[in-house]
């Protein structure tokens, strides 16, 4: 059970719209006219990822670099991020490229769309902050609290709690949620530096899933320069593969694909009821094996759509498995399937059966008949598409 702390007093707390002249839009205004006055700067970096009930943390941290002189009118940036020593980011406002150091690989997109180059690790950082918080502050179905003032990385700073009802931050825009999350609440946090007037901490969280995004912004060097040769892909090896991510997708798509008609790799995974599922032993007249991860977006606006099928045909020989192919252990599995209604059996440990499928995205779905052989295969969830190969193979 989490522990519910009650805040009785909370020093320099207003309601944004009840005071033209408090603290609080001073110095949110203040902030944007330092973002907006910024040319170029350099900052250090972590991204956390925290989930509670699964057990899960994952930490990211690099090197940002932003240019806001850039004619683009996709975001109005040029950035530079060096993501974990491993890989960079680089949007130079025209073209977009990934580097990956130890696979030896660029993935580009000349004509890249906005969701494209929204989509770096290090995106909440300080554009975010500089496109999303005049909407916040506009929008009067906000509510936008000063708190006590905190300390991160031993620098003090203003807190600011964003409660926003039925809509979430995505790609420097307010989205609306889809119509069956009711009452969903998203929350926004913002330390801002006392000294600097730049953001120092960014937390993201909601009422419908178990995960927490927090951004650790340091170290800024406000005037920073770079290489041109930084926003060319030429600089690099011919040893590296150069790919268009329209490629790279295709690719993946296409050798999903080829494996119809092929028999399934055979496997044997534990399931949340305690039992082991091994594939060669099950005699379903079809198969439906669901690839998915905790707090995957598609895969839980799929799952009343999955159950739905899982109850409709289950009579006429299908049976479906949800194989999650992320985690090393059941931590938190089992509280979570229970909390999003998945009525499907559920088998974990499923990152090599993932890997024998060529499955690196989710939710991916495969289909197989009584012979173990693969009728259908595709990421992402199209029901009736799908209903249509299940009915047409009964």
């Amino acid at each position: 059970m989490k522990k519910l702390i009650v805040l009785l007093i909370i020093p320099f707390c207003y309601n944004y719209g009840q005071t033209d002249t408090g603290i609080l839009e001073k110095t949110l205004e203040k902030t944007l006219e330092k973002l907006n006055g910024l040319k170029t700067i350099e900052y250090k970096m972590t991204k956390k990822y925290l989930s509670e009930e699964m057990g899960q943390n994952s930490v990211h941290s690099g090197n940002c670099y932003l240019d806001f002189t850039s004619n683009d009118t996709l975001i109005g940036v040029k950035y530079h991020m060096m993501v974990d020593d491993k890989y960079e980011q680089v949007f130079d406002g025209e073209q977009y490229f990934d580097s990956n150091v130890k696979e030896k690989r660029i993935h580009y997109v000349k004509k890249p769309k906005k969701h494209q180059v929204n989509s770096s690790i290090f995106s909440a950082g300080l554009n975010e902050v500089k496109l999303v918080l005049p909407i916040l502050l506009k929008d009067k179905t906000i509510s936008i609290k000063q708190e006590k003032d905190t300390i991160i990385n031993s620098i003090t700073g203003y807190k600011f709690n964003f409660t926003i009802p039925n809509r979430f931050i995505s790609g420097y825009e307010l989205r609306t949620v889809p119509s069956h999350m009711k009452e969903y609440i998203y929350k926004y946090e913002l330390v801002i530096s006392k000294q600097e007037m730049l953001p120092i901490f960014i937390r993201k969280r909601n009422s419908h899933y178990d995960q927490i995004l927090i951004s650790l912004l340091s170290d800024f060097i406000i005037g920073a320069t770079r290489d041109e040769k930084i926003w060319s892909y030429d600089r690099f090896s011919e040893e590296y593969i150069r790919m268009s991510q329209r490629e790279f997708f295709k690719r993946d798509r296409i050798e999903l694909k080829n494996k119809i008609g092929q028999r399934a790799p055979d496997f044997a995974l534990p399931s949340i009821g305690g039992d082991t599922i091994s594939l060669s032993k099950l005699d379903n007249k079809l198969t439906l094996l669901e690839f998915w991860f905790p707090n995957c977006g598609p895969c839980v606006e799929a799952i009343p759509d999955i159950n739905e099928i899982h109850e409709k045909y289950e009579e006429r020989g299908l049976t479906i498995y949800g194989i999650e192919f992320t985690r090393s252990s059941d931590k938190g599995l089992k509280k979570y399937i229970e909390k999003h209604e998945i009525k499907i059996p559920t088998l974990y440990l499923g990152e090599k059966a993932a890997s024998l499928y060529g499955v690196s995205a989710a939710p991916t779905f495969i289909l197989l008949n009584e012979q173990k052989e693969i009728l259908y295969v595709h990421m992402g969830f199209k029901k009736e598409e799908l209903i249509k190969v299940i009915e047409d193979s009964m």
